[in-house]
C-alpha cells in the first residue's frame, strides 16, 4: 500500500537535503574564513617563478593558468608581455602588448547590457577590461621594448628603426594621456574646481556626512612618468622641441598633484623641470630657459646645468622597476534588514575579517555621521559593541514598503553574504642607491603603480557595493521564486539560495607584473669605462644587487633598465641587467 506524500520529499531524500544544506553552510563558513580563490592565488606559482628570475618557467605557468582567448585574455597578454620583456625578447613582448592594446580597445566598446549581465551574475565570469592606468602602461612597456631593441641592434639601420618605433609609441602614449585629461580633467582643472565657492560648500556637507574620501582627488587623470618617458624617447631621437614639451608636461603634472597623490619624491618635480630647461637651451629658447631656471631650479641644480649642456660627457639614465603590484583581494560582508529603522545594514563578518579589511570598510563604507552613529549606538545590544563602529546603514524610508512588496527584504532574510574587492596597505620599499666609480646617489621615486591600483579601487568602491548588493538580492529573489513552488522545489530553492551566496565573488583581477614603484636617476659620465652598481632595498633587510661595466663615449645617452624583485638571489645580477650596447641619440 502506497502512502501519498503530497509533494513532500521522502524521508531519505529529506535527510539528504538536510545534510546537503549543512554541508553547504559549513563549506561557506570555511570559504569566508579563508577567503575565496582570487586571481593572485591562481597565478601564485608564476609570480614566484618571476621573483626567482625563472622567466621561462613563469611563461609556461602563465600559459597554463590563463586562457589566451577566454575572459582573462587581456591579462594573458599583459602578464606574458612583461615576462617576455624580462627575457629581453622585446619583439615578442611588443607583439603580446599590441594584442593586449587591441583587446582592451575592443572591450571598451562592449555593450552596457552585456557588462551589466556579467556584473549581476559574477564579475569574474566576464572579460577583464583593465584599469585606465594599466592601459597607459601597455604603451609605456612598448616604448621600453623599442629602447631594448635599439640596444640589441646589430646595424645602424636597425638601431634607428627601433628608436623610430619608440618615437611612434611615445606619440601613442601622448594620445592616450590626452584622452585621459579630456575625460577626467587635468590637475590644474581639478585645482580650479576645488577653488570654486559652491564646491567648497559641498565639501563642508560631505564632511558632516562623514565622508573621509574625496574621490575626485583619487582620480587617475594624468601620468607624469609616462610624459617623462616620452621626453627621453624624443631626446634620444634628437627631437629637442618635442622632448621639451614632454618634459615640461611631466614637470607640470608632478608639481600640479601627481607627486602628492601618489606619494612620490618631491625631487622628481625639479628633475623634470631640469630636463625641460636643458631642452629649451638645446632648442635655442634661451630667454624662456633662463626664466624657468630661475623660477624652478635650486641654486645647486642651476650650477649643474653648464656641465649637462656640454658635449664632453655621456649621459646615463637609470630606470628601476621595483617590486610587484599588490594583489586585489576579496572581503565578505553580511547584509541584513532592520525593520525597526526600515534600513539595510552591512557589516564585516566578525570571525573572518582582519584589521586591513576593517580599515578598508571603515574608510569607504562605514557610517560616520551623527545620525548613523546614533542608530548604531541604539542597536549596540543587537549588533555588538566590538563591530558597532563598522556598520553601513542605508535607510530606505518610503522605499521600505516597495522593497517588501518586491520580496527584497524576504530575499535578504536574516543575513546574506556580499563580496567586494579591497587592497591591503602596501609596505613601502627602501632606498635604491646607485654607485658609479665609488660615488653614490639615491634613485628618485618617480611613479607608483601600486598606489594607482589602490586609488582606482577606492574610486570604484561605491559602484562595487551597489552591484554586490543588487547581485545578492537578485540571486535571493530567484531562489525564493523557485522555493515558493513548494514540495521538492522548496528544498531546491533553499539549497539554491545557499549556493548563490557561496558562489558569489568579487572582481580580484589586476595586472600583477607591474612594478610596485618606479625610480629614476640621471648622471653624467666621463668618456671611458665605468663600474656601476645598484643596491635596492626591498622589504625588510632584503637587498637586490645589480652591477654592470659600461664603456661610454662623449655624447652617448645610455639607458640602464633594472627590475628589482622581492625574492631575487642576493648578489646576483638580474637577467635584464646584463651589459647592453651603447644607446645614444640619433645624432651620433
Amino acid at each position: 500500500m502506497h502512502t501519498a506524500n503530497h509533494g513532500r520529499p521522502t524521508q531519505p531524500a529529506s535527510r539528504f537535503f538536510t545534510t546537503l544544506k549543512r554541508t553547504l553552510i559549513v563549506t561557506g563558513l570555511g570559504i569566508m574564513a579563508t577567503g575565496c580563490a582570487t586571481y593572485g592565488k591562481g597565478v601564485e606559482q608564476a609570480l614566484s617563478e618571476v621573483e626567482q628570475g625563472q622567466y621561462v618557467a613563469a611563461e609556461a605557468s602563465f600559459k597554463k593558468t590563463l586562457d589566451a582567448e577566454g575572459n582573462d585574455r587581456l591579462l594573458y597578454h599583459l602578464e606574458l608581455g612583461v615576462v617576455k620583456h624580462l627575457q629581453n625578447d622585446f619583439a615578442a613582448s611588443n607583439e603580446l602588448l599590441e594584442q593586449a592594446s587591441r583587446i582592451a580597445e575592443d572591450l571598451e566598446t562592449t555593450s552596457v547590457t552585456d557588462t551589466m549581465a556579467v556584473m549581476m551574475s559574477n564579475p569574474r565570469q566576464g572579460p577583464y577590461s583593465g584599469a585606465d592606468f594599466e592601459k597607459v602602461y601597455i604603451n609605456y612597456y612598448k616604448a621600453l621594448n623599442y629602447f631594448g631593441l635599439a640596444q640589441q641592434a646589430q646595424t645602424r639601420t636597425e638601431y634607428l628603426a627601433a628608436l623610430e618605433g619608440a618615437r611612434i609609441e611615445s606619440r601613442r602614449l601622448i594620445i592616450r594621456l590626452n584622452d585621459l585629461n579630456t575625460r577626467k580633467g587635468t590637475y590644474a582643472e581639478q585645482a580650479e574646481k576645488d577653488d570654486q565657492l559652491f564646491n567648497k560648500i559641498l565639501k563642508i556637507f560631505e564632511k558632516l556626512q562623514g565622508n573621509l574620501v574625496d574621490m575626485d582627488q583619487l582620480q587617475y587623470r594624468d601620468d607624469a612618468m609616462a610624459h617623462y618617458l616620452t621626453g627621453i624617447s624624443f631626446e634620444m631621437n634628437g627631437e629637442y622641441d618635442n622632448a621639451r614639451i614632454s618634459y615640461e608636461k611631466a614637470a607640470k603634472s608632478y608639481e600640479g598633484g601627481f607627486v602628492k597623490q601618489f606619494r612620490l619624491d618631491e625631487e622628481m618635480t625639479e628633475q623634470a623641470w631640469f630636463d625641460a630647461i636643458r631642452m629649451m637651451y638645446k632648442d635655442g629658447l634661451t630667454t624662456k630657459a633662463r626664466k624657468a631656471r630661475k623660477d624652478k631650479l635650486s641654486p645647486k641644480r642651476q650650477t649643474e646645468l653648464k656641465r649637462w649642456l656640454s658635449d664632453d660627457f655621456a649621459q646615463l639614465v637609470v630606470l628601476e622597476h621595483k617590486g610587484l603590484a599588490p594583489q586585489r583581494r576579496e572581503m565578505n560582508l553580511s547584509l541584513s534588514a532592520n525593520p525597526t529603522l526600515k534600513a539595510l545594514e552591512l557589516t564585516p563578518y566578525a570571525f573572518a575579517t582582519d584589521r586591513y579589511q576593517l580599515a578598508w570598510f571603515y574608510l569607504l563604507y562605514a557610517d560616520k555621521d551623527f545620525v548613523d552613529a546614533l542608530a548604531n549606538y541604539l542597536n549596540a545590544m543587537e549588533v555588538g559593541i566590538a563591530l558597532n563602529s563598522f556598520t553601513k546603514t542605508q535607510t530606505l524610508g518610503p522605499l521600505w514598503d516597495t522593497a517588501v512588496d518586491l520580496g527584497v527584504i524576504n530575499a535578504i532574510g536574516s543575513s546574506t553574504r556580499v563580496t567586494v574587492p579591497y587592497y591591503r596597505p602596501v609596505k613601502p620599499l627602501g632606498r635604491s642607491v646607485l654607485t658609479v666609480n665609488g660615488n653614490s646617489s639615491d634613485l628618485i621615486k618617480a611613479s607608483n603603480p601600486a598606489q594607482m591600483g589602490i586609488q582606482e579601487q577606492m574610486t570604484r568602491s561605491s559602484t562595487d557595493i551597489q552591484l554586490a548588493l543588487a547581485r545578492a538580492v537578485l540571486k535571493g529573489l530567484t531562489a525564493d521564486t523557485v522555493g515558493k513552488a513548494g514540495g521538492f522545489l522548496s528544498v531546491v530553492g533553499t539549497v539554491g539560495k545557499l549556493t548563490a551566496q557561496l558562489t558569489d565573488a568579487a572582481e580580484t583581477r589586476n595586472w600583477l607584473l607591474l612594478p610596485q614603484d618606479i625610480r629614476v636617476r640621471r648622471v653624467l659620465l666621463e668618456p671611458g669605462q665605468h663600474e656601476l652598481e645598484l643596491n635596492s632595498q626591498l622589504h625588510g633587510k632584503q637587498i637586490h644587487r645589480n652591477s654592470i661595466t659600461m664603456d661610454v663615449k662623449a655624447g652617448d645617452m645610455r639607458l640602464w633598465r633594472v627590475r628589482s624583485l622581492p625574492k631575487a638571489v642576493t648578489g646576483a645580477a638580474a637577467p635584464d641587467a646584463a651589459q647592453e650596447p651603447v644607446l645614444q641619440t640619433a645624432e651620433h
